[in-house]
């Protein structure tokens, strides 16, 4: 055995690994079971997922990068993991405390339901629990009529949204999940809306880490506990935070489930897989395992200046916040590159210390790797020649039109004076002429 294998083998048991060990591969193979440390899942040494889903992803929650996927962007249907673009429209644009009547025909939706009957009343609040947790797909039906009217003015709806985020493989036909042709999604866009779902609404998120909860209906008063269909992985986990089941015969077994430890998120995706919830968790104890996120621009890091109207010169500006960029544990630091993107228009001067001037941009190879907040290191006053004229351009404007009038005034007075004198002058010579020709004629 030679020295360098012997150093390979000494540090891979150790849990050290080279600077320049290359990532595994992205076709899964087995490996053993996790050891579990006290930080909550972290695996020792380099790992790879152990799952059995044809079509999967695992990505960073906050910058969307995806660290593992299979087919992550084949055309699949999805069944009630549906229900997180549901749920997301209806926080959007509707009030929590508004009453949803169900309407009708409610009670012909098939099974898996909260037993709604035509004309029953319940808050946009506790449907959205029962819709997210029991997975009821007659309150995804009662969210549609409330907020659109009818279900397919609320699926016209979703397709915008989807479109907005940016999960061009998706199309929704029905609120629920429950098949219909044409009726599709994927591992990567599903993982797409539930990472802007948990980012941007704090009450899905909330909602999504539930493991039972008794809502109030005006009917069927006795079945007022809904129970997370995800109740297993968020209590047994380490670090499990929900997010949606799904299951109809098309599309086998669906789950989206997310963990965070030591403040950083993970979002997975399987699709059609008897194990899915076990997938999952692999992708997710492979990502805590392999990756970590890294502070790539510090808060309050100098960036650069950019250009702002009306300023004595170019204004310095830092990071609002951390910058992180997801890297291997494996790998040494790439070189990234960071530029200052201004805002496009600027706000011109004063601006004040921690108003948004741009957006700074993490590049590697020339691809956006992350993004945040560029904002004016310090206040930025008015050059002193452009403040003199900010101060007195509304007087000087005044001025001016003052002068102007009293200008034009003056011309219309000199021009006409013109005119009477010439007029005068002309006037009297005529006059003289005619006493001319009146003292001849007299002679």
């Amino acid at each position: 055995m030679t020295k360098k294998l012997t150093a390979l083998l000494l540090a891979l048991a150790l849990g050290i690994a080279p600077a320049n060990a290359a990532l595994p591969p992205k076709a899964p193979a087995k490996s053993g079971p996790p050891v579990i440390g006290s930080g909550g899942g972290v695996l020792i040494g380099p790992t790879l997922p152990t799952e059995h889903s044809h079509y999967a992803v695992l990505i960073d929650a906050v910058t969307g990068k995806v660290l593992w996927g299979r087919n992550e962007n084949v055309r699949r249907p999805m069944a009630s993991t549906t229900k997180m673009m549901t749920a997301l429209l209806l926080l959007e644009q509707g009030h929590l405390n508004d009453v949803v009547v169900a309407p009708k025909g409610v009670d012909q939706v098939p099974p898996d339901s909260l037993h709604l009957s035509p004309g029953e009343k319940i808050s946009l609040h506790d449907l959205l629990y029962a819709m997210l947790l029991r997975s009821a797909n007659d309150t995804a039906v009662a969210g549609a009529h409330y907020l659109a009217g009818s279900v397919p003015a609320f699926v016209a709806l979703m397709n915008q949204k989807a479109k907005e985020i940016g999960a061009a493989n998706t199309h929704f036909v029905t609120p629920n999940g429950l098949y219909a042709p044409g009726h599709y999604s994927t591992a990567a866009d599903l993982a797409k809306i539930a990472a802007y779902a948990v980012n941007t609404q704090p009450v899905f998120d909330q909602i999504v880490r539930t493991q039972k909860y008794k809502i109030r209906r005006s009917m069927h008063i006795y079945d007022v506990w809904v129970k997370n269909t995800s109740d297993t992985f968020l209590k047994f986990f380490p670090g499990a935070d929900g997010i949606k089941t799904g299951y109809v015969h098309q599309a086998g077994h669906c789950f989206v489930g997310s963990a965070t430890r030591q403040k950083w998120r993970l979002i997975a995706v399987a699709l059609d897989s008897g194990t899915c919830r076990e997938d999952v968790e692999s992708l997710l104890n492979y990502g805590f395992a392999n990756f970590a996120p890294t502070t790539v621009v510090p808060q309050q890091a100098d960036v650069g200046t950019v250009s702002v109207p009306l300023a004595a010169g170019p204004a310095p500006v830092q990071a609002a916040g951390d910058i992180r960029v997801v890297l291997s544990r494996w790998q040494p630091r790439p070189g990234f590159e960071i530029r200052v993107m201004p805002l496009v228009p600027q706000p011109a001067a004063p601006v004040r210390r921690g108003t948004k001037l741009g957006t700074v941009v993490v590049l590697l190879d020339g691809k956006m790797q992350a993004m945040g907040d560029a904002v004016a290191a310090r206040d930025v006053p008015v050059q002193v020649g452009a403040a003199l004229l900010r101060t007195t351009g509304r007087a000087g404007l005044t001025l001016l039109k003052e002068m102007g009038v009293g200008l034009c005034a003056l011309a219309l007075l000199t021009v006409g004076g013109m005119i009477y004198g010439t007029a005068a002058k002309n006037a009297r010579r005529r006059r003289r002429r005619l006493a001319a020709r009146v003292r001849g004629v007299d002679s």
